[in-house]
């Protein structure tokens, strides 16, 4: 489980994010209400937990597809199907483990249903089936090109401090920063084996922002689907990977195939 933790550390980096992010929408919500109750003369908000403030706070979060991430997280090669009992209940316990030193960070009375294993399972579920890869412009080089662009004398100073860094760097320092990332649009779309649109993602494109391309020409009320695996893959093997969705696919594709 130690690799498992080591390659799986991101996600719960990012529903760490999620979780603080989403207190964080929260408390603006009900200082706004607070200060609009005043100017009303309408009584305080109660300092406890006001579910339909925290609801809203999660509903940029609540749009994408989630299952928890020890029921889809995909069976390692390594891994028999004689065993895979033991290895969601593996991944749980790492989940809840995950789980307890965030309490143990950032635990927030009012916002106590986030940190429930279930929620948390679900959020981590989220990106493990609705992530896509991105690259993001390098932090770093656009420092450098920013004191490049200072007047000269402003320029020597910053250099004074930033070139041993630099020298330290070498070509690195331009190298672009990998990840994957969570969109509400693209988690909300359907999957098919014969899609009519991708989730693009250009090695150029360092925006951090990922683009729906048409596949071919889309009607007027035609729905907009993107394929969730490798729609090139085998009938079996695609059906096999969807599985971890929680649906057999039925497009017409996999419908000739299958028959």
């Amino acid at each position: 489980m130690r690799d498992e933790a080591y390659e799986t550390n991101d996600i719960f980096l990012v529903a760490a994010k999620v979780i603080s992010s989403t207190i964080l929408r929260y408390r603006k919500l009900k200082a706004t209400r607070l200060k609009e109750n005043d100017k009303c003369a309408t009584p305080n908000v109660s300092d406890h937990s006001d579910i339909s403030l925290l609801l809203e706070a999660w509903k940029p979060i609540s749009m994408g597809h989630k299952r928890r991430w020890w029921d889809c997280v995909a069976l390692p090669d390594d891994v028999d199907s004689s065993d895979e009992s033991a290895f969601r209940m593996q991944i749980r316990e790492l989940a809840f483990t995950s789980l307890q030193l965030l309490k143990a960070a950032i635990f927030d009375k009012e916002c106590e249903p986030l940190f429930s294993l279930e929620t948390y399972g679900h959020i981590i579920g989220m990106f493990e089936l609705n992530n896509l890869d991105l690259v993001v412009a390098s932090p770093v080089e656009d420092y450098f090109l920013y004191i490049d662009d200072l007047p000269y004398t402003e320029k020597q100073e910053a250099e004074q401090v930033t070139q041993p860094f630099l020298d330290a760097l070498g070509d690195d320092y331009s190298v672009c920063c990998q990840g994957t990332g969570f969109f509400p649009l693209q988690s909300c779309m359907n999957h098919s084996c014969c899609p009519n649109a991708k989730a693009f993602k250009r090695e150029e494109d360092r925006d951090g922002q990922a683009t729906l391309i048409a596949l071919g020409p889309i009607s007027k009320g035609e729905e907009v689907t993107i394929s969730y695996v490798d729609e090139d893959l085998p009938f079996e093997e695609r059906q096999a990977l969807l599985a971890d969705y929680g649906f057999k696919c039925k497009c017409p594709k996999c419908l000739q195939e299958e028959t």
